[in-house]
């Protein structure tokens, strides 16, 4: 039953694998090297995947304790128009600019990533409107394709719900979950950074302008709807005030409700900035109280604010007003009820493939021979961590593609001594770019098929604009001031080095597919 759901919702992929590691339960006995194991019967082998130790395992907990109530979450936003805002704020600031239709695709897909937790959803969603306007002012439709894959995988990068890995992460390490959003910040900086540089000399090489200052939407007046913002707020509020995930989820909720009433009003957003002050004064002020007392407190102070100002300015539209915000609400639950059931199926048929591994011992074997292989070398082992973790991450989702990886190549780099924040956001970044590296590139794939482009052309050229992301988790491991760990100096001094450093990988990258002399020097003139 839970492949079959799983094939149902997500595809053949993961069900595929899952099937394999059942197989591998089954036939060990026969089987040379490291996957021999001494087999099991039926009975024992079912016990023991259908439990705590597999489909009910970590990261079927993760789903139902935190990814759940964070899908719900950004269901919230969505129809409470907070993405719309995102893409809003993305023109009215990056169209003007050189190569402005591809930077607005950039920007956006950051915030759009902040509330989705798919790379192929996230090209869907921005790219539908941003790849046609790409071609339109010079781009080649591969190159429009490969910029929205690159960016909208950038998103499943970008604090604070990192597509829910960061969820399932926190519960395979013990690591606060607040810790790891704040480790992931710079690294993420560090990735957009190269990706913009790629575009912007891809755009002074094609010539390509942005539109005039004119026929852009005043951005002034857009940022008055800043205040939309507020459930993110109250989130992270909580978040940073040490009170636990599901109540700043829950709350986060609870307030986009309030910016659902306000829409549907039609009053001035900036109302929003009680909520998000009062959590914040009774958060530092009364810090004995509970999260639900906090809560609670923000989300009368806003109310009170709303029905106050539609008392005193606009009678009559409240009664209608609150029932177009019900059926908004009900409508946030039916997508976040749709998309739960695709991550709930993910993460249990990734269960199976963790519970075999943990019944069989593979995960040990594993180890051990990728230990040995890569002997005494550091470098080599991270190497083909990187590999195994792309590999087991191609075609499938990003919360799978993790959950896999880090039982089978964690352990062997810790064993080495790394650290586990590192290693596993290390397996975290080669997860999430699975879905840019061909031969199974499911976001470059999404992006050809919205820009009419051939797939492969757009997936390699989408390796190249995302060619940061390969680079960045070799720097953290070896590097934790990118991670926010040590001094203030090394933290700095890391993080410019490293932001200076991406400008010329991404010139290299740009100009690595003039292969000719002649190509190659009249790629370098026209860079800077």
């Amino acid at each position: 039953m839970v492949i079959e759901f799983t094939r149902r919702t997500s595809g053949l992929v993961l069900p595929i694998l899952a099937g394999i590691f059942i197989l591998y339960g089954f036939i060990g006995p026969w089987l040379p090297g490291v996957l021999f194991h001494r087999g099991y019967g039926f009975g024992e082998f079912t016990t023991f995947v259908y439990s705590m130790e597999g489909i009910f395992g970590i990261t079927t907990a993760a789903a139902a304790l935190y990814i759940v109530l964070f899908v719900l979450f950004a269901a919230f936003l969505q129809v409470s128009k907070v993405g719309d805002f995102f893409m809003n704020l993305a023109f009215g600031a990056f169209w003007g600019l050189r190569g402005g239709p591809a930077k607005v695709s950039l920007f956006g897909s950051i915030l759009f990533g902040i509330i989705s937790g798919s790379g192929v959803a996230n090209v869907v969603a921005s790219g539908t409107f941003t790849i046609p306007v790409m071609k339109r002012v010079g781009y080649r439709p591969s190159s429009a394709g490969a910029i929205e894959a690159a960016a909208s995988t950038g998103g499943q990068l970008t604090p604070p719900i990192m597509g829910a890995g960061a969820f399932i992460m926190a519960e395979v390490t013990g690591i606060p979950y607040t810790t790891i959003i704040v480790a992931a910040l710079i690294p993420c900086i560090l990735y957009y950074f190269a990706v913009y540089v790629h575009i912007d000399l891809e755009a002074r090489k094609e010539g390509i302008e942005g539109l005039p200052r004119a026929d852009l939407p005043p951005l002034r007046p857009m940022m008055r709807d800043a205040f939309v913002l507020a459930p993110l707020a109250v989130l992270l509020i909580f978040l940073f005030a040490g009170f636990s995930i599901i109540s700043a989820g829950s709350w986060g909720i609870a307030v986009s409700v309030l910016v659902m009433l306000q829409q549907r009003i039609g009053i001035d957003t900036r109302i929003h900035a009680a909520p998000i002050l009062s959590a914040l004064a009774t958060v530092l002020l009364l810090p004995g109280l509970s999260a639900n007392s906090h809560g609670g407190i923000a989300f009368a102070v806003g109310l009170f604010a709303i029905l106050t100002l539609v008392i005193v300015g606009q009678r009559g539209t409240l009664a209608a007003a609150v029932k177009g915000t019900g059926l908004d609400i009900l409508e946030a639950l039916s997508i976040g009820t749709r998309q739960s059931l695709q991550l709930a199926a993910v993460c249990a048929c990734a269960g199976i493939v963790v519970g075999v591994i943990g019944l069989t011992g593979l995960g040990g074997r594993f180890s051990a021979l990728l230990l040995g292989v890569a002997g005494q070398s550091e470098l080599l082992a991270l190497i083909f961590a990187m590999i195994i973790a792309l590999i087991l991450g191609m075609g499938m989702p990003t919360t799978a593609a993790y959950a896999i990886a880090a039982s089978v190549v964690a352990p062997a780099l810790q064993r080495m001594g790394l650290p586990v924040l590192p290693v596993h956001l290390f397996i975290f970044y080669y997860a999430v770019i699975s879905t840019i590296t061909p031969p199974i590139a499911l976001s470059a794939f999404a992006g050809a098929a919205l820009a009419g482009a051939d797939p492969w052309r757009t997936a390699f050229k989408s390796v190249r604009y995302g060619i940061a992301a390969f680079i960045v988790p070799f720097l953290f491991i070896h590097n934790q001031g990118v991670l926010l760990e040590g001094s203030v100096i090394e933290i700095v001094r890391t993080t410019l080095t490293a932001l200076i450093g991406g400008w010329p990988s991404a010139k290299i990258s740009h100009c690595a597919r003039l292969v000719s002399v002649r190509g190659w020097f009249r790629c370098r003139n026209t860079m800077p």
